[in-house]
């Protein structure tokens, strides 16, 4: 019998619905990097059987945020300096062209939203509020951007980004963020490319700092206290 690749897959629902609780829990820092993923625990919590459990668990994997380790099981992706550090090399020329793009059509109302927001922060705000509305900014600026293929491809790294978001903010004041975000939101509502790709590679260079910076101090402990499997 002939095999059909378009054939229906049974479970295919629930598995993507289990991997999209799972991709949603680690993208939003519920479950942290280095975490190790626990089959029959993940199955409890969601109700379902170890099965979709296990299949999703393999998608994450072949997105990146999921590291299988032989023998040591399924960890939640802990990236390394080099890793970090070539994903924000990409992000930062990525997100340049994006910024171009939109100052010769701005999303004003969305630049407003965004700019009362993070005028209203301070350096008390908690960073798990700044880090929400910083992911939530930047995916207005990829959806907004008119290029579709360079959308495209900012939306394949974003969980990656997402991943790595709330290490950047670690060890820094959140105003040194928001003023960033402001910068750039004033250079796209006034139509200036130079000005809006100098802040966005600002912007993205001190989140790389702090990032880099936080791997280097704390990756080892982090390893050991999750037992990292790499």
């Amino acid at each position: 019998m002939e095999k059909n690749s378009l054939s229906p897959a049974f479970n295919q629902g629930l598995r993507q619905i289990v991997f999209e609780k799972l991709r949603e829990a680690i993208v939003d820092g519920s479950i942290r990097p280095g975490s190790k993923l626990s089959e029959i625990e993940l199955a409890e919590q969601m109700a379902v059987s170890r099965t979709p459990v296990r299949e999703a668990i393999r998608q994450l994997a072949q997105t990146g945020l999921v590291t299988l380790t032989p023998r040591r099981g399924a960890f939640v992706t802990l990236p390394s300096m080099k890793d970090a550090a070539d994903l924000y090399e990409l992000r930062t020329e990525l997100e340049i062209l994006a910024v171009e793009n939109l100052c010769a059509q701005p999303p004003e109302e969305e630049l407003l939203k965004f700019k009362k927001i993070f005028e209203e922060m301070t350096d008390a705000t908690p960073a798990e509020t700044y880090v929400s509305e910083d992911r939530a900014f930047h995916l207005m600026l990829y959806q907004a951007c008119t290029n579709h293929f360079l959308a495209l491809m900012l939306n394949n790294i974003s969980d990656l980004i997402n991943l790595c978001r709330p290490f950047s903010v670690e060890r820094s004041p959140i105003t040194q963020f928001t003023w960033g975000h402001l910068a750039i939101i004033d250079a796209i509502l006034s139509g200036d490319r130079p000005k809006a790709r100098e802040e966005t590679r600002a912007h993205i260079t001190t989140s790389k700092d702090s990032l880099l910076e936080f791997l280097k101090n704390h990756r080892a402990e982090i390893s050991r206290e999750y037992n990292y499997g790499e």
